[in-house]
């Protein structure tokens, strides 16, 4: 139904009550009682009753920022394309279970962001940054990228070729598996991370804890498994990133 037609729905709906209501006169005056009101106000304010939830619930919950972490990839690795798996001249591919990373760019009102420009950077399978803060003793995956960067299309759609990144030490507690993103929209930047549902470090990752302020884990900040790749013994999981303005 049209916004029109369930309008003039409404109007005539709250003619009959509203009729009513104007037939209720004083005997005395022929005035209309204190009861009567305004038809289209009333039908008005009906519409508003019921579309403004509708129009609440279609807006998605904006990505949680969080912090950017020690490890950014200042010093950008020579290649940065969507395949963090394969480097040019190499013939092993990064160790690791391999993620296909797919997901959208939206606004707050649910509408793709064209154009976004999403970096993403991660440890490799042993928990590993190639970064020359990082101390961590796990071994260093001379295949792996660790870093790549996309311009989403016209729908807000981005999708990279990555693996599972392993949980690592960070002082006295461990960091549960994550991967950083920094997305650009047309006007806004965000700064965030995704988790993995299940992870048993989860619990006790002080930065995580941090970020989302103590509270309940937000649904939003986990990667949704979608299941076995089309690549053979690759999965492939989405995230959709909302910024605040686009």
């Amino acid at each position: 139904m049209s916004g029109q037609k369930f309008e003039d729905e409404v109007l005539r709906s709250a003619s009959g009550a509203t009729g009513a209501a104007d037939a209720a006169r004083s005997p005395l005056t022929g005035r209309a009682s204190a009861i009567s009101f305004d038809r289209r106000a009333f039908a008005m304010c009906a519409i508003g009753v019921i579309i403004a939830p509708a129009r609440a619930l279609a807006e998605p919950e904006a990505t949680l920022p969080m912090a950017l972490g020690p490890f950014y990839p200042v010093v950008k690795p020579r290649e940065q394309d969507a395949d963090l798996t394969r480097l040019a001249g190499h013939k092993a591919r990064a160790k690791g279970e391999v993620l296909e990373l797919v997901g959208r760019v939206l606004d707050h009102e649910g509408r793709p962001v064209s154009n976004a420009k999403v970096e993403l950077w991660q440890a490799n399978a042993a928990g590993r940054y190639a970064h020359h803060g990082d101390d961590n003793p796990a071994p260093l995956d001379p295949d792996f990228q660790g870093y790549g960067v996309q311009t989403t299309d016209e729908h807000g759609r981005y999708r990279f070729t990555t693996v599972r990144p392993a949980p690592y030490p960070a002082g006295h507690y461990m960091r549960a598996a994550h991967i950083h993103f920094d997305v650009e929209g047309r006007y806004s930047r965000l700064i965030t991370q995704m988790y993995f549902l299940g992870d048993r470090w989860l619990d006790q990752d002080r930065t995580l804890h941090a970020d989302i302020g103590g509270a309940a884990y937000p649904d939003n900040i986990f990667g949704t498994d979608l299941g076995a790749s089309a690549e053979p013994g690759a999965r492939r999981m989405g995230f959709d990133i909302v910024l605040g303005d686009g």
